[in-house]
């Protein structure tokens, strides 16, 4: 099995990597394709493989391939191997890393073990697109939404191999549209939005016991979207409409809503992942329609640009590289994914790991020689 060879081949290596070096390091385009952006979203539980797609490209009739990426391996286009369907955007991955989920052939939601091509999970009835967002630790169980012609119309989903895809509704009886965004490790929760006519978007929590439930939101609109929850699901972020009409960040704790704040100088914020305390959470904050920054909020410095963070931790990022969004932590905060965009437009996936502190005399000598001849910023 491909992810499993490539989450035991990292293990060993990344969590040395982990414990002793400060690294920024950039996760590539697909070999001799002249492409020129691909997106990272997802990162397993422990912070050792990533996941992400390729967009676009000018080899036909490949479309859009997924890859996973390791600090150990370094990039594997799966979505390049021999037999599989053109187009496999990679949009999240199971917690332990042998379950890569996304939207393939076809806009239909998939689920790839690493053995063979990808499981179509299908569509419900009605709807003519779908796509998988997230799994839980084990990939047993996969969550996403479907689409009518764009976002016109869609539902969110719940997919098992029990159940089939199997449709959760919405938080109101006039909404039309729904979106799960994530699913805890456990697989207990589920959150994302829903919205009807009047284009107010309503964050919700989905849960076996409850069914979907709407999350109060910042002002009395009550608008909000979910995008993020730890193991468990008792905390979620997201983003709300603040009092003043900006949207910022938030995140809901058993339910209640609390503001994460902009950072000075920002005054839009959305908050996408968090880890398993709650103590790391990142996303992007804005600044008008075309100045947008990866972001995170932290207990001891609060909200700020994640470049901000990372030069606090001695890890430089240089003037040429934007990290646009933040999409991905592990589960113990150490490490964040996402991606960055140039000056020219060309976008690209990244991955940062923030050290323990005074760990570094667990460094092996021989580790730091094969270290650098990986592709870094540090």
């Amino acid at each position: 099995m491909k992810i499993l060879t490539l989450a035991a081949a990292a293990a060993g290596v990344f969590y040395w990597v982990e414990v002793f070096a400060q690294t920024l390091d950039l996760t590539g385009y697909w070999p001799g394709s002249g492409n020129t952006a691909s997106h990272l979203h997802g990162l397993s539980a422990n912070g050792s493989i990533a996941v992400g797609y390729s967009l676009g490209g000018y080899i036909p009739p490949i479309q859009n391939p997924g890859f996973t990426w390791t600090r150990a391996g370094g990039r594997f286009d799966f979505g390049l191997l021999p037999g599989m369907p053109p187009g496999t955007n990679a949009f999240g991955i199971s917690g332990d890393g042998s379950v890569v989920v996304g939207e393939g052939e076809g806009g239909r939601a998939y689920r790839w073990d690493g053995a063979g091509t990808p499981q179509s999970l299908g569509v419900l009835q009605g709807y003519v697109y779908s796509r998988a967002t997230s799994a839980n630790h084990d990939g047993s169980v996969v969550v996403g939404f479907n689409t009518w012609q764009s976002d016109i119309a869609g539902q969110a989903f719940r997919w098992t191999s029990t159940t089939g895809m199997v449709g959760l509704g919405f938080t109101r009886p006039d909404h039309f549209y729904s979106e799960a965004a994530a699913i805890s490790r456990d697989g207990s929760t589920i959150v994302g939005h829903s919205r009807g006519g009047a284009g107010i978007n309503e964050a919700f929590v989905w849960t076996s016991t409850l069914g979907v439930q709407p999350l109060p939101g910042m002002d009395s609109t009550g608008e909000g979207r979910a995008y993020g929850t730890n193991y468990d699901g008792h905390i979620i972020v997201g983003d709300s409409r603040y009092g003043l009409g900006n949207r910022g960040a938030v995140m809901w704790i058993d339910g209640q809503v609390v503001p994460l704040g902009f950072a000075p100088g920002w005054f839009r914020g959305t908050a996408i992942a968090v880890n398993d305390s709650g103590s790391v959470i990142v996303g992007s904050l804005g600044a008008g329609p075309l100045t947008q920054t990866a972001a995170i909020w932290t207990p001891d410095r609060g909200g700020e640009p994640l470049s901000t963070y990372l030069a606090f931790h001695g890890i430089a990022v240089p003037g040429n590289v934007n990290l646009l969004t933040a999409t991905c932590v592990s589960a113990d905060g150490m490490t964040i994914g996402g991606y960055t965009e140039s000056a020219s437009g060309h976008q690209e996936g990244f991955v940062v790991t923030i050290p323990a502190p005074g760990a570094v005399t667990l460094v092996a000598p021989g580790v730091i020689a094969g270290l650098c001849r990986r592709r870094r910023i540090a």
